[in-house]
């Protein structure tokens, strides 16, 4: 199940109109199907940033050392989300310092996230913002008065470098429903439970998120959560690599993983894998959107090569799409990216789970027969992926 964190960023332990409307907006995106859970910001010990400079020089933060810092804590939780709802009270027309605080640290890096040879703004996705990149955000502030504006957009520069999706804002001035002692004596004071606008605008923000979850308008695919890869170079990846169920580059695997796996055709027909290979060796190249400029050359040369001795087609990678997204919009697009070739596709993205291969990058899957099938991951750096398949395929095409 997908699942949506609320963050609150109040420093108040009680009467905090955001983190209420927060509570709101969490129930809305729990109606739509997804499981919820509200963290608050003060509720973890974070560490101000020193300038030591260790992050900007391919080295861990010192002060994750520091047994009174709970970033790590706070991080981990983070990467289990799908999507996001910050909610924030103003101060002095802009956020709470605990924010600028959380975000000066952001994450704790991994030894594969230092691993760069200089640190500039394209980097930034990667070395800090690992549980946010690809994925999306609604974000609700509550002023007295003024300043919720400014408080909206503060923290816009960041979440931008971190390539999170900012998908909703809702910003609203609230003083009479303000749980400051100051507001709550007066006799105008309503309390925030009252404030129907408010609650209306935060339900939209928390339906809006939940609604959208898998989309980001970076060119990146939507991030899992818990489930989410390290990256091509990390623990989980190696582990599944070396796992005889998994395929990896020039590896044959077991046969009746490939054969039983299934796809659909334009149709939305399900056929496995094994049935296509049955005729005559199949070759397909797979790919994500990203991948999908470079899957058109692909299955030319592949054509080329073989002409009428093994059909080429492509199996499109297709995870959560948002709800203004629709199949058929897909395959048109696909069938202008790639035409002339028969076309397949895996809507729920199952393949992630079997081929070890960062986004953006393809990959040719060669079925001999029903019971021979064998993973090619495209490296364009030495230029024989082609010849592998061609090696392979010999003895069933010639």
């Amino acid at each position: 199940m997908k699942k949506i964190i609320g963050l609150a960023g109040s420093m108040k332990k009680h009467h905090s109109s955001s983190e209420y409307l927060l509570s709101v907006a969490l129930e809305a995106a729990a109606e739509q199907g997804v499981q919820t859970e509200l963290l608050r910001l003060n509720h973890y010990n974070i560490l101000p940033c020193d300038g030591c400079g260790n992050c900007m020089n391919g080295k861990h933060c010192h002060l994750l050392k520091d047994p009174e810092d709970q970033l790590t804590e706070l991080y981990d939780k983070l990467k289990e989300a799908d999507g996001f709802v910050f909610a924030s009270p103003v101060y002095a027309l802009s956020l709470p310092a605990v924010w600028k605080n959380w975000i000066d640290r952001c994450e704790p890096c991994s030894d594969e996230d230092l691993d760069f040879e200089y640190y500039n703004y394209d980097r930034v996705a990667g070395v800090k913002g690992k549980a946010f990149k690809g994925k999306v955000a609604g974000q609700i502030v509550v002023a007295a008065g003024p300043g919720h504006e400014w408080a909206l957009a503060s923290l816009m520069p960041c979440f931008t470098a971190i390539k999170l999706s900012m998908i909703a804002s809702a910003g609203i001035s609230l003083i009479e429903y303000d749980g400051q002692p100051g507001i709550r004596k007066r006799s105008w004071s309503k309390p925030i439970e009252e404030a129907e606008e408010a609650k209306m605008m935060a339900r939209a923000v928390g339906m809006r998120v939940a609604s959208s979850l898998g989309f980001s308008y970076f060119d990146l695919p939507g991030q899992s959560g818990a489930g989410r890869e390290q990256g091509s170079g990390g623990q989980d990846a190696m582990e599944r690599s070396q796992d005889p169920m998994v395929p990896s580059q020039d590896r044959g695997v077991q046969a009746e993983v490939w054969s039983a796996f299934t796809v659909q055709d334009v149709r939305d027909e399900e056929v496995t894998l094994g049935e296509l290979a049955s005729i005559q060796p199949r070759i397909f190249v797979i790919g994500d959107q990203q991948a999908s400029l470079r899957c058109g050359p692909l299955l030319e040369q592949l054509e080329q090569q073989f002409g009428g001795s093994a059909d080429c087609a492509l199996i499109a990678r297709v995870g959560q799409l948002p709800h203004f997204i629709t199949h058929e919009f897909v395959k048109e697009k696909t069938s202008q990216t790639v035409p002339g070739f028969m076309l397949y596709y895996d809507w729920e993205d199952k393949l992630a789970s079997r081929c070890t291969l960062a986004p953006g990058q393809p990959a040719i899957l060669v079925g001999r027969s029903p019971g021979e099938w064998r993973l090619f991951a495209v490296d364009e750096s030495d230029g024989r992926d082609i010849d592998r398949v061609v090696d392979y395929l010999e003895e069933a095409v010639v």
